[in-house]
């Protein structure tokens, strides 16, 4: 007799889902330890992170999950609308399977301990309970334990910083420990683009995985779809002999599907053609003319991008030059994760707002203004903030006013290059446009031009201006310290900005930047060109900063040369 493995769609108690193949084996192998690098529109979220969160809260009920972002604000903004949205479609709906920020209804069984907060937590019917964290704010999953943790945006997530979390993945072995997913990590997450300063740790979970054991999982997993098929038909059938031997059998096969699961780690990278059925030829045709050849290759097809050594124009920038407590959670405690969050200058944690902010300000198609505060020893940047053509400094001149409503001395100095004051091209004088914008949008502030009259910063005199000051060997200047999240797009400009040496027709060799990322695409310029680091270079290539420095450029055997 032929086995009876096939069910009809048409059946009534069969839900068909449509599903690409990474996707089935995903949920066939269904591991302790889950990895995945997917270009965008691979579903990541919705489909892989939805459905496998699920299956755990199923196999665990009652247990504690945390789910980690790299900022709270992401979280909210980003996150959890595309996680929520991926259980609707499996489902799932608020107030009958989940509830959000509130003590759940009596309907809903209880996690294994009882809540201390419903702030920020996500709670399931079946009692199983999850923490929203983000990394801006650690202390937030301090002092807790879970039986499984997840990341999503893994790129945008400091390893140092979540490795502190391990530890917490524990507790209640014998209520949990039956299950493969306990203890378990699932991160997924668009190719790490080290040039634009993305994380790449999670290439550390490669080294995990053990191949042989994957297949085995995948085989067996197989086998066991098998035989409930055989027996879902047996049992429309009515063939108790036959319904009783293959309940036998499905048992048998799970117990041998969760032995090959326990401890097993599956780390997978795939292109956005995962989906192509669904997402259509125009979308790559759209996405390459919006992003250009180089972040198409990584965001959509996933390759993997190295920085050659020796290639960067600020090559003492380092992990120390950026803070990553720069948060009060205590401002963001008030909002609830279904909440309209607003950024607020009133959330960092190293500004003084009795005294005047400083910016420094590149104009053009993509405008691009860094803030912060300097002191006699160091140099903060704050907050960046950037518009792209048809906005202009009206629109950038609102964020800024937004995000520092609640500073107290509104005072701007701003630095900017010399053209700022008569734009070559457009003939428009920028600089006094974004002061006329900030003064006239909130009548509090003052903005005073810095530059005005200051003549050009060369590439060569900044390369051995930056060098100097990012080494913090020179007692005379400050040290550079950026919020890591809040500088995002100045942090990624200035690690992907490259150097070019170049030698003249003297044979006198001289230091460039390479600014060929500021002819990409307009909206891929923010994360992945130059223009930031430009902002960067006004704000701290000031003149009382740069006669502490020797601006006559040498070059030593360690120098860059032209490869």
């Amino acid at each position: 007799m032929s086995r009876r493995i096939h069910v009809s769609l048409n059946d009534e108690l069969i839900e068909g889902r449509l599903a690409n193949k990474v996707k089935i084996a995903s949920d066939l192998i269904a591991p302790q330890n889950f990895a995945l690098i997917a270009g965008r529109g691979g579903g990541k979220t919705t489909s892989f992170v939805a459905e496998r969160l699920q299956d755990v809260c199923y196999d665990m009920p009652g247990c504690y999950q945390a789910f980690v972002a790299d900022t709270y604000v992401n979280a909210i903004k980003n996150v959890l609308p595309t996680l929520i949205d991926g259980w609707n479609k499996l489902g799932w709906k608020e107030g009958i399977h989940y509830v959000t920020d509130t003590r759940p209804p009596s309907h809903f069984a209880l996690p294994y301990k009882p809540p201390l907060t419903f702030k920020h937590s996500i709670s399931i019917f079946n009692g199983c309970f999850f923490y929203m964290g983000s990394l801006d704010q650690p202390s937030g999953l301090a002092g807790n334990s879970y039986q499984h943790i997840t990341g999503d945006e893994a790129r945008l997530l400091k390893f140092d910083k979540l490795k502190r979390l391990t530890p917490a993945l524990r507790g209640e072995f014998a209520r949990f420990g039956h299950s493969p997913y306990y203890t378990g990590r699932t991160f997924t997450t668009d190719m790490p683009n080290i040039l634009s300063g993305d994380h790449d740790w999670i290439w550390e979970m490669q080294k995990e995985m053990d191949v042989q054991r994957v297949e085995l999982a995948l085989q067996i997993g197989l086998v066991l779809n098998e035989v409930k098929c055989e027996l879902y038909n047996y049992s429309k059938a009515g063939d108790v002999k036959k319904i009783a031997a293959l309940k036998k059998q499905v048992l048998q096969w799970k117990e041998r599907w969760i032995r090959a699961r326990m401890g097993l780690t599956f780390f997978y990278v795939v292109s956005s053609f995962i989906n192509a059925d669904i997402l259509t030829e125009g979308f790559f045709t759209n996405n390459l003319a919006a992003l250009g050849l180089e972040e198409f290759k990584s965001a959509i097809l996933s390759f993997k991008i190295d920085l050659k050594k020796g290639e960067k124009f600020y090559g003492n920038l380092g992990d120390h030059h950026f803070f990553d407590d720069g948060i009060n959670s205590s401002y963001y405690d008030r909002f609830k994760l279904t909440d309209e969050i607003q950024e607020s200058s009133q959330a960092l944690r190293y500004i003084n707002h009795n005294a005047p902010l400083e910016g420094g300000i590149d104009f053009g198609d993509m405008c691009s203004l860094i803030t912060g505060q300097t002191s006699n020893k160091y140099a903060y940047g704050l907050k960046d903030f950037h518009t792209l053509a048809p906005e202009s400094t009206a629109e950038l001149a609102k964020k800024f006013c937004d995000f520092y409503s609640g500073h107290k001395y509104k005072s701007l100095d701003l630095y900017y290059d010399r053209s700022g004051n008569q734009y070559a091209k457009l003939k428009r004088d920028w600089a006094s446009s974004i002061k006329t914008e900030i003064e006239k949008y909130d009548s509090r502030w003052t903005v005073r031009l810095m530059s005005v009259g200051q003549g050009n910063i060369e590439q060569e005199e900044e390369y051995r201006f930056m060098k100097e000051l990012l080494a913090e060997t020179n007692p005379k200047l400050p040290k550079l310290r950026m919020d890591l999240f809040g500088c995002r797009h100045a942090k990624a400009s200035l690690e992907l900005t490259k150097i070019l040496v170049k030698t003249n027709n003297k044979g006198v060799k001289q230091i460039f930047k390479d600014k060929s990322t500021e002819k990409l695409p307009l909206a891929s310029r923010p994360l992945f060109s130059t223009n930031f680091s430009d902002a960067v270079k006004y704000w701290l290539c000031r003149k009382e900063f740069l006669k502490h420095v020797n601006r006559k450029v040498s070059f030593a055997n360690s120098d860059p040369t032209v490869g």
